[in-house]
């Protein structure tokens, strides 16, 4: 008989706190935290149809998950147990490392553990490939007198290789992006910007992170090392972070989209810090447009002449107001939403291709036009 009891008085327990969760939820709602933290589109809730009705259990399932009352706060309390009791990541994407560093681990965007581990590297044919076609857009430039800079920015894996976990052991010493700008320098007259050595002599000089721990991205001070090394190619020279005319200032704490991913923003604060670096000539440079997925445009006085263009990823964000102080006209543009047309009513002297380390795969198929 007591077989027979026991699990309906789970099944009742298991209906009344469901039941009772919705009533709070519809109760608190406007006061919980609903925002949606995981970069993609949530579900919405599926109308069942004759086209649809062998995948609308799941559809619906889908779509349930996604509305689950108290989701954000249920998710953070799994996520907070397994970080701060257990030292393991609730994501899969995220790399726990040592002393609060995160690490992002996604094949499908670039992979940046391959990279790490050299375990990805191209064939000769690819890195052919890559050649023939950044020397197809420069020439393409180089006939309309524009001249064209390659900028890749190091993965954040590479450059704090130590706080990697012990399990990743030391980074390859070849590397796709070694490859590549190796290749390139070896085989073309392409003006390739790689300012690896410059972040790690700066980050033996500072105390200071030059990435974030808490973000796939450099700060401002790597931003700052990244805008000088880009900014030498040009011919500009901008004081270096050793120069005494450079001060760094702690900003704010903060955390980046790593600890977004483990929807942790607020709990690791803590291990972040926001910049400001001064000292270097600004040209009174004004910031005319600031919209992280279209463009970035400044003007400055008495700066370089010549006008700017950078199609950019998300690594430009720190560098764009560096940049933009050293030319009476900048104009950055993401590259999800480039296009040939904007290009072309820009009528720039200078193109850069700006992108981070795991992604410069893009460098064999990225066209002008």
């Amino acid at each position: 008989m007591q077989k027979k009891i026991g699990p309906k008085i789970i099944l009742f327990t298991f209906i009344i706190v469901i039941c009772f969760l919705w009533l709070f939820w519809i109760l608190l709602e406007k006061y919980v935290d609903t925002e949606n933290y995981e970069n993609r589109e949530m579900s919405e809730q599926p109308r069942l149809t004759v086209d649809n009705y062998g995948t609308f259990a799941e559809e619906y399932d889908n779509y349930f998950n996604d509305q689950l009352p108290f989701r954000n706060n249920l998710i953070k309390l799994n996520s907070s147990i397994d970080y701060f009791v257990f030292d393991r990541s609730a994501n899969s994407k995220v790399i726990i490392g040592k002393d609060n560093w995160l690490f992002y681990d996604n094949k499908d965007d670039g992979d940046p553990i391959g990279c790490y581990q050299g375990n990805n590297l191209y064939t000769e044919a690819e890195l052919q490939e890559i050649a023939e076609n950044c020397v197809k857009q420069r020439d393409f430039l180089a006939e309309r007198n524009i001249e064209f800079i390659i900028f890749i920015a190091p993965n954040k894996e590479r450059i704090y290789s130590e706080d990697m976990p012990d399990r990743f052991e030391t980074p390859a010493d070849n590397y796709r992006v070694l490859q590549i700008v190796n290749y390139l320098k070896e085989n073309t007259d392409l003006r390739v910007v790689y300012p690896y050595e410059e972040l790690m002599s700066v980050k033996e000089y500072l105390d200071d992170n030059i990435y974030y721990k808490t973000d796939t991205h450099w700060n401002q001070i790597g931003g700052y090392v990244g805008a000088a090394a880009l900014l030498k190619e040009l011919g500009i020279n901008m004081p270096s972070i050793e120069d005494d005319r450079i001060h760094i200032t702690k900003i704010n704490n903060r955390a980046g989209d790593l600890a977004s991913m483990l929807h942790l923003l607020k709990e690791l604060t803590f291990a972040d810090f926001d910049y400001q670096v001064d000292g270097y000539e600004t040209h009174n440079v004004q910031n005319l447009e600031e919209d992280f997925n279209t463009v970035f445009r400044y003007v400055a006085d008495n700066a370089d002449p010549r006008k700017l263009y950078v199609r950019r990823d998300s690594f430009s964000t720190a560098m764009a107001p560096y940049i933009g102080s050293q030319f009476n006209e900048s104009y950055f543009r993401y590259s999800n939403t480039y296009s040939y047309e904007d290009f072309a009513e820009q009528h720039p002297d200078v193109y850069v291709y700006e992108t981070v380390e795991r992604l410069a795969y893009t460098l064999k198929d990225f066209s002008i036009q």
